[in-house]
């Protein structure tokens, strides 16, 4: 007959070594981990823009060989459009938490109050690294409309209902121009264009009466007089439009049209190394050639803490939110 097999009990020494054994494999681990951290980075980094080349992504490239310099080591820009900026920054977070693949991207881009249906949460799927830039959008006029200023535009608005029309290329401009009319007490019909190029057509046409949008590309149109620029929607004036004055200077005080971007990397990201991408981003926001685009675009550079756009970015989806409880809007 077979025995039955005699179960001893583990001497002291055994069961010592065996913890032993378990607490260098673990220490092993952790300083590894710490290690890879502090020798980030050793290779190339990804900075993932969610849109077409030609947009956006030429301050992210402008940005990206700045700090390659500071990280010594390439970053490369790589576009992902698609989705209104979902697969990108979806592609960002399902990369792996190690700081070498980057998201460019502005802040209240993906509010749920802005896209229909909106699964993906930027503030959990997303750590934020810092703030690059904050900005707003810009209240235009064709260039042959008989008014100088937003007071005048009002005049003429309340004196020609229902003949002004407005142009809307995503959720937030419309969204903007219901509030600014709901404020401001004047009507105007929405016509939807493709991009900015078009816009500018319109306006300079006379197809449509206003315009709000970001004011960068129309900066050559506005300084011509083929476009006027009669409100800024940020929280200060924009550096490349410094004679026209904010919602707030015009008496709009309640409201703005304002956005920041930033990078972000995917949530669970190490603190080392989103701590040490913040200093790097923070040393190139202090370059002049970079601070001189910065104010060629119409924004204003922020940089500061880990924190500070994600912040930024959880205020504008409020403000968004708040705005469409006030005058019921739904996504499109």
């Amino acid at each position: 007959m077979p025995r039955t097999p005699i179960h001893r009990p583990s001497s002291p020494r055994r069961r010592w070594l065996a913890r032993a054994a378990a607490s260098a494999l673990a220490l092993a681990a952790a300083a590894g981990g710490a290690w890879a951290q502090a020798d980030f980075p050793n290779r190339p980094v990804k900075l993932v823009v969610p849109f077409a080349a030609g947009g956006s992504d030429t301050m992210a490239r402008a940005f990206a060989e700045k700090l390659g310099a500071v990280l010594r080591q390439p970053v490369v820009v790589e576009n992902k459009p698609g989705g209104a900026a979902i697969i990108g920054s979806q592609h960002v977070a399902q990369s792996p938490a190690d700081g070498y693949t980057m998201l460019w991207l502005g802040g209240g881009s993906l509010t749920p109050v802005l896209i229909k249906d909106l699964k993906f949460d930027i503030l959990k799927s997303l750590r934020s690294v810092v703030s690059i830039a904050r900005g707003g959008m810009t209240l235009m006029v064709p260039g042959a409309m008989p008014v100088n200023n937003f007071s005048e535009f009002m005049a003429y608005a309340k004196a020609n209902p229902g003949k002004l029309n407005y142009s809307h290329t995503a959720g937030s401009i419309l969204l903007a121009t219901e509030m600014l009319k709901s404020k401001a007490g004047f009507e105007a019909v929405a016509i939807p264009y493709k991009g900015s190029t078009q816009v500018a057509t319109a306006l300079m046409t006379n197809e449509i009466q206003m315009g709000i949008d970001v004011p960068v590309f129309y900066l050559g149109m506005i300084k011509e007089g083929r476009i006027k620029a009669i409100a800024h929607g940020a929280q200060e004036r924009s550096p490349s439009l410094p004679d026209v004055p904010t919602l707030a200077e015009v008496g709009v005080r309640d409201l703005q049209f304002a956005f920041s971007y930033g990078i972000w990397v995917p949530a669970g990201t190490p603190d080392a190394v989103v701590e040490k991408l913040n200093a790097a981003f923070n040393e190139v926001l202090k370059d002049p050639s970079i601070r001189e685009r910065l104010a060629q675009a119409g924004v204003v550079p922020v940089g500061g803490g880990t924190e500070v756009h994600a912040q930024n970015t959880k205020a504008e989806q409020d403000m968004w939110a708040a705005a469409a409880k006030q005058i019921g809007y739904h996504p499109q």
